[in-house]
């Protein structure tokens, strides 16, 4: 990594770097495809350059950045690699510039009300960093500080974002949903500057989930909180990047925790923890799931989950032509438009067999998601029928990044059977006397 400075919040200068990176990898790849000799692509200057210009950039594209490192056996390994880093290997801002911004946030009581507060960053994110401190009653803690000019940067990003989203028509995709799509994404980064409403997402979850067992979350310390600045107990865990150092045993215990937490947080709580990469979990040799930040956190309305419900129901039966009704219930089809049902039959083909009763769902022996893009071609032909259904992007993300998640765990469950009891619990719930 470059040494790292502020990142720049201009929306042309953020455009150029990022254009002139994309011309930089094009150009090495190039010349590597020219040059005489060469057997195969070397990815690993690629993957060193795409991750240090992330990383210093800052904001929405290294989010995008550290979602892509997830998808492992998609990218070439080296670059997995160099975005994977992106999860906990942010280049860190100098400490000597935010300690004066925390002493203005504090009113220069900053020492008085900390005993302690650690100049190396523990870690560097899209947002902001983390330090460690301790407070004057030596009790552990951990300081989430939002960079200076964040929101200016956010601002520049989503203006770009704003810029390219009419080459979404060329997929046939109507401006009203395109337009909705910009507003979840500039509503869900609203809300991760917000850490006020992260404060009160961990603490309303800390209280749900307070008793549930191999789940762990750090209580607030809100006497010390600040705009910009969220001071939580240090609850200590190891990453999920390195959970192949746990025993299988471990690992399977994880996976069914996080298996059992997310299906209580949609039929129970009604709300996901909508950042699933590997920095905001991590775990114990216990075996115990530790979660982190809580900056993104998306409802569950009743409508949605009762159409996420109906697909798992079409999927589980015995015709793809079901899948029809789950769509249009979801908001995922374009009006008018003939049903993809070539796109359902494949789609019903891949996951049918994992979600009958009693079937064990290996993640990294099926390996769906190599199978999931060799449909690609059939996806892009059915774009004229779908369309973003309003209220999923965050959803679809959480469940795409928990698959990842239960891929590194080397997870085997039964997913059908582990969903369908938590499903029948919820319908005896919201409608005791009549099917959901």
């Amino acid at each position: 990594m470059s040494r790292p400075s502020r990142p720049s919040a201009s929306a042309l200068g953020r455009l150029l770097r990022l254009g002139g990176t994309g011309a930089r990898i094009a150009g090495n790849l190039v010349v590597q495809r020219i040059t005489s000799g060469k057997a195969s692509i070397d990815w690993a200057p690629v993957g060193e350059l795409l991750g240090d210009t992330l990383g210093q950039m800052k904001g929405p594209v290294l989010k995008l950045g550290q979602q892509a490192s997830q998808w492992q056996d998609v990218l070439p390994p080296p670059i997995s690699a160099a975005l994977s880093r992106l999860q906990n290997q942010v280049p860190s801002l100098p400490f000597a510039p935010l300690e004066s911004h925390l002493q203005r946030l504090y009113h220069g009581r900053l020492y008085e009300l900390f005993d302690s507060i650690e100049a190396q960053p523990a870690a560097a994110a899209s947002l902001g960093q983390v330090h460690r401190a301790r407070d004057r009653q030596g009790r552990a803690l951990i300081m989430k500080i939002q960079y200076p000019g964040i929101r200016a940067i956010c601002d520049a990003d989503l203006r770009q974002l704003r810029r390219l989203m009419p080459l979404g028509r060329l997929f046939g995709t109507p401006s009203a949903r395109l337009e909705s799509v910009y507003r979840e994404l500039q509503r869900v980064i609203d809300q991760e500057l917000d850490y006020g409403a992260e404060r009160n997402n961990l603490e309303r979850f800390r209280q749900h989930f307070a008793d549930w067992p191999g789940v762990r979350i750090p209580f607030s310390v809100a006497a010390l909180c600040r705009p910009g600045v969220l001071v939580l107990e240090e609850l200590p865990g190891r990453s999920m990047n390195e959970v192949d150092q746990a025993s299988a045993e471990i690992r399977q215990r994880l996976a069914e925790a996080l298996c059992d937490w997310l299906a209580e947080q949609a039929f129970g709580l009604g709300q996901l923890h909508a950042d699933p990469h590997p920095g905001n979990l991590a775990w114990t040799d216990a075996g115990e799931l530790v979660i982190y930040d809580f900056g993104s956190v998306v409802p569950l309305p009743m409508r949605l989950l009762r159409a996420y419900v109906q697909i798992f129901d079409a999927l589980r039966g015995p015709s793809s032509e079901a899948l029809e009704a789950g769509f249009q219930a979801l908001g995922g089809r374009q009006p008018g438009s003939a049903p993809p049902h070539g796109l359902y039959r494949r789609i019903h083909l891949l996951l049918h067999p994992l979600l009958q009763p009693g079937a064990q769902w290996d993640f990294r022996g099926a390996s769906l998601h190599q199978q999931l893009v060799e449909l690609s071609p059939l996806l892009m032909s059915a774009l004229g029928s779908l369309q973003p259904a309003s209220g999923t992007l965050l959803v679809n993300r959480t469940l795409e990044g928990h698959y990842w998640n239960l891929y590194r765990l080397g997870a085997c469950l039964p997913v059908a059977d582990l969903l369908a009891s938590r499903i029948a619990q919820w319908r005896a719930i919201v409608q005791p006397d009549k099917p959901v």
